[in-house]
């Protein structure tokens, strides 16, 4: 190419480049949808959503947690605070209910006049006295107690409705309010919030922190290794402006298509950092090689593009491979993630051989670096490259006895998941979710639906009734629920209402009078509004919800098939079908298909590694050879993060694929090198002395720098980032260290002399 050619190149670039920032700052949207996290096109979700047209959504709500400042709860000044609080919380447009402490009443029906009559629970105008007398009648509800009623008499909780559809810019504006009404009130300790509306604006605005911050670490991190690298100007602008367009690109095409940022994508900004300037830094370093050697820079550039573009070509694909193995997962955001990466890894690697290159040869920089022998790396690598020929057999022995110990941690991995185990525990919304699962049963929905097998019979039945008596005692008692919503609940309360609200008579009827007394206000009072949807109007579905601890997706599944069990000894599945939903549940399933597409995805790219390995030596040793120093790393971390309790979940599996997308182009770079070098050199040792000279400090640099950049989702507030920033680091220095010492010890000892 001559010099115009170059300047139209850089022109283009740069029209793309401002193209692609207007859509980023025009179009620029970040969100959090937990339905874009249930499994795509599978039947528990489509089931769900029938479901939810039938009983409404399972997590539409706001809990509000209040604790006070004085010994107990029963305190006139608490409660009054506590009730005008609520009072104006109704009045908010996006609150369509609200249940709380002080709202609550005591129901009695009147039978000569038909009607119910009510008092409050809680006498708020009486005396603390009053309200200690009060407090007995919460003791012996066990709907309140735990419920609204903290057991320790410390705090109080309020339940909100809120719209349905409410996005992004509804739920702060609605936090906004209630974070203004809260203000003026002296008798509070402390608050505490949770439900949809806080966990999608905090997910929200962390990932809006985060991608300016992993952004600003990452390309800091790439300044400093460039420099010392370098040590010249150029060595740290033209690199990284190569990265800065690639970055540019995908977050812009992302825009102009319509998606958005959420906490996973909102690590590919850095991923295509860390990642793009691999090849970037490879080109580099073999062209100042050249230059080294006397060559012309026109000369210099075209050998090494000559020399490193197939091994390139090789790395570019491998990884993309990788992330393009999350296109088989059913969750939306990993699909988005795997699609846009790899499309910045294409525009990555186009950008490196015409952008780069017109920098080179347009750029005046006097590009001169040390001479060869006063260079420390060339100086460190060729001492490494001594000492593996002296020890090659203890290395694979000692390769081989750690790959063990890392396959057979790596089996002790689980696949677990809780709701909100994605944030630190130090972050404030964990904090107030802990406080829901110790002082109100916990915070995790549990949802079953119903259906009747026999037509002819309806869930108003005293048979049927009775005869699923056992089921809710099951629930509440044994599987762990801490409330329940029921057709069988919602009756025991009417019941309880026909005897002066009395606690003992919150059970099915007994007698035919209390059956027809208990249906009746069931039908005129609890149907209209007062209690949810618990049977739909033909009286053949029914709905069993509730809410219990967050114990994770594991002892869910121990609980649904203990569930399974009970129901087929009690002989219930002759009576109804059943079938476990909700959003708890599609997350629980889809954390288990994500495990497998994990695995299926894995296997995918050791096949492509191994047929490329094959394809560049038509040797099927050396395509073997290439693989295995790339499954070390990966057993060792699988078995560290066992060890340390990191469970396999949504965000936690796709490291295993990122890393290894990554970790096996060093392999790749050093397998080229050596198939180049054995052409010339007399023997297996002497072509890996010159790998280790000539593409040594390019896997080294490259790997520090991808070590570095994935050191930055340390910082995340996101447990799933922070993990995959630190079990990917350490995968990335294993592969390294693998790649210098276990791979050309390998070669050593098994490998063929490649003449041609």
């Amino acid at each position: 190419m001559n010099k115009k050619q170059h300047i139209s190149i850089l022109l283009a670039t740069a029209l793309i480049s401002l193209f692609m920032l207007w859509g980023i700052i025009s179009r620029i949207q970040f969100d959090f949808d937990l339905r874009n996290f249930y499994p795509l096109e599978h039947e528990e979700t489509e089931y769900f959503e029938g479901y939810v047209e039938r009983f409404g959504w399972d997590n539409n709500y706001i809990l509000l947690g209040v604790e006070c400042k004085g010994a107990h709860i029963y305190q006139p000044a608490f409660l009054k605070e506590v009730d005008s609080l609520s009072n104006s919380l109704l009045q908010l447009e996006e609150i369509v209910q609200l249940i709380g402490p002080t709202k609550q009443e005591i129901y009695r029906y009147v039978p000569f006049m038909d009607l119910m009559n009510s008092s409050p629970l809680l006498a708020l105008d009486s005396s603390a006295a009053r309200l200690a007398e009060d407090s007995l009648k919460v003791v012996e509800r066990p709907d309140l107690l735990g419920q609204l009623f903290a057991e320790d008499q410390q705090s109080v909780l309020i339940l909100m409705q809120q719209k349905e559809g409410m996005q992004y810019e509804d739920c702060k504006r609605l936090i906004g309010r209630i974070d203004s009404l809260i203000q003026p009130f002296e008798e509070f300790k402390a608050l505490h919030f949770a439900g949809k509306c806080y966990g999608q604006t905090t997910f929200v605005d962390l990932s809006r922190q985060e991608v300016a911050t992993f952004v600003g670490l990452s390309i800091l991190v790439i300044i400093i290794a460039l420099f010392f690298s370098y040590r010249r100007f150029w060595g740290v602008w033209m690199p990284l402006s190569v990265v800065g367009v690639t970055v540019l690109w995908t977050l812009g095409t992302m825009m102009w298509l319509g998606f958005s940022l959420d906490f996973i994508s909102n690590m590919i900004p850095t991923i295509i950092l860390i990642i793009g300037i691999s090849n970037v830094i490879h080109l580099f370093s073999k062209f100042l090689l050249g230059l080294q050697a006397g060559q012309a820079k026109k000369l210099a550039l075209k050998r090494a593009i000559k020399e490193v573009g197939r091994a390139t070509i090789l790395t570019s694909g491998t990884t993309i491979i990788g992330f393009l193995s999350l296109l088989f997962s059913n969750v939306s955001p990993l699909i988005n993630l795997g699609a846009f990466a790899a499309l910045g890894l294409i525009y990555a690697f186009l950008l490196t051989y015409s952008f780069f290159p017109a920098l080179l040869m347009i750029s005046q920089a006097n590009f001169q670096l040390k001479a060869a022998k006063d260079d420390f790396w060339q100086q460190q690598l060729g001492r490494l490259a001594l000492w593996v020929e002296r020890h090659y057999g203890k290395i694979i022995i000692g390769s081989l006895l750690l790959m063990a110990l890392g396959l057979w941690g790596s089996s002790q991995l689980r696949i677990n998941q809780h709701v909100l185990d994605d944030l630190s525990e130090r972050h404030p919304q964990i904090v107030d979710s802990r406080f829901f699962e110790n002082e109100f049963k916990g915070t995790r929905q549990f949802e079953m639906e119903i259906i009747l097998r026999d037509s002819s019979k309806s869930l108003s039945d005293t048979a049927v009734l009775r005869a699923l008596d056992p089921l809710e005692r099951y629930l509440l008692e044994d599987y762990g629920l801490g409330s329940m919503f029921s057709p069988l609940a919602r009756l025991k309360m009417a019941n309880r209402m026909t005897h002066s609200g009395k606690a003992d008579y919150y059970r099915l009827p007994q007698s035919r009078s209390e059956w027809k007394k208990a249906q009746k206000i069931e039908a005129n009072f609890l149907a209209n509004g007062r209690y949810p949807l618990v049977v739909l109007a033909n009286g053949k579905r029914g709905r069993f919800a509730g809410k219990m601890p967050d114990m994770g997706s594991l002892e869910a599944q121990k609980r649904h098939a203990a569930l399974a069990q009970f129901i087929r000894e009690q002989e219930l599945d002759q009576l109804i079908d059943y079938r476990l939903t909700g959003s708890a549940y599609l997350m629980d399933i889809n954390n288990q298909c994500i495990a497998d597409n994990v695995f299926y995805g894995l296997l995918l790219c050791f096949l492509f590694i191994f047929l490329l390995m094959l394809y560049l030596f038509r040797s099927w040793r050396m395509a073997s050879i290439a693989l295995l120093p790339n499954i070390l790393p990966l057993a060792l971390v699988g078995a560290l993060m066992a060890w340390n309790g990191v469970d396999i979940k949504i965000s936690t599996s796709i490291l295993f694929i990122i890393a290894f997308g990554i970790a096996v182009d060093d392999s790749i770079h050093f397998m080229a090198a050596y198939r180049l070098a054995s052409q010339e050199a007399k023997s297996k040792a002497e072509a890996l002395r010159s790998c280790f000279r000539g593409t040594g400090k390019a896997i080294v640099v490259t790997t520090l720098i991808l070590v570095s950049g994935f050191s930055c989702l340390l910082f995340s507030s996101f447990m799933g980032t922070f993990y995959i920033g630190l079990y990917t680091s350490i995968c990335l220095f294993l592969a390294l260290l693998a790649d210098l010492l276990l791979l050309p010890a390998l070669i050593l000892r098994f490998g063929e002399e490649l003449q041609e």
